[in-house]
């Protein structure tokens, strides 16, 4: 196992639901995902299960961990990894050429690889650099509303947003997930990914 999740229970305002537009406190699951072994290609990555209720949280951070792979001198790696997270036994094509090109685009645009995926990781902020805790974790939440069914690839998928609230922004930022019916592992719902890409705050000097 190169991996150790601890859970909680966090209070968190939400709409109501109701015509005026109140908000109520729910409680949502929060996960710090450390990892003992950070995840270094495809293989060390098929070795972390993300099947069961806390594989929501988990196919997250392993995404942001592929992405630490990244390197001018190496797509390949962060490609196999991203692969193995995007296409599942439903919904085989969702990693194509395309999603490579623009995860290269975003990286290298102001030299994103450097820092971006490391400022997702906790204790990272643009004080310190985006200079993370060691040992390396996550800490990712639920999203308040429910799940949405989607019927696009034949058999029901509920599809739900985990949250990531960290320095680099101002506002929270999620991405959506989805149990595979035939494996029962978590993936990548469609492009959802491209929302950890989108510019962050520059690093203070």
């Amino acid at each position: 196992m190169t991996i150790r999740i601890s859970e909680r229970t966090i209070d968190k305002l939400a709409s109501d639901g109701k015509i005026n537009e109140g908000t109520e406190l729910v409680k949502l699951k929060e996960l710090t995902i450390e990892f003992l072994a950070l995840p270094k290609n495809v293989e060390d990555l098929k070795l972390i299960d993300r099947s069961g209720d806390n594989g929501k949280f988990v196919v997250v951070a392993l995404l942001l961990a592929s992405l630490k792979t990244w390197k001018k001198e190496d797509e390949e790696t962060c490609s196999e990894m991203m692969k193995e997270l995007l296409n599942s036994p439903t919904i085989p094509n969702n990693y194509s050429n395309f999603t490579k090109s623009f995860v290269k685009d975003r990286m290298l645009q102001n030299d994103k690889y450097d820092f971006l995926a490391d400022a997702y990781f906790d204790g990272a902020c643009p004080d310190n650099g985006y200079t993370p805790n060691s040992p390396l974790s996550i800490t990712l939440r639920e999203y308040p509303y429910a799940p949405q069914l989607s019927t696009m690839y034949g058999p029901n998928i509920y599809v739900e947003k985990i949250v990531s609230d960290f320095k680099g922004v101002d506002s929270e930022r999620s991405v959506s997930v989805y149990k595979d019916p035939k494996d029962n592992k978590w993936y990548i719902w469609s492009d959802s990914y491209k929302s950890l890409l989108v510019d962050i705050k520059p690093i203070i000097k």
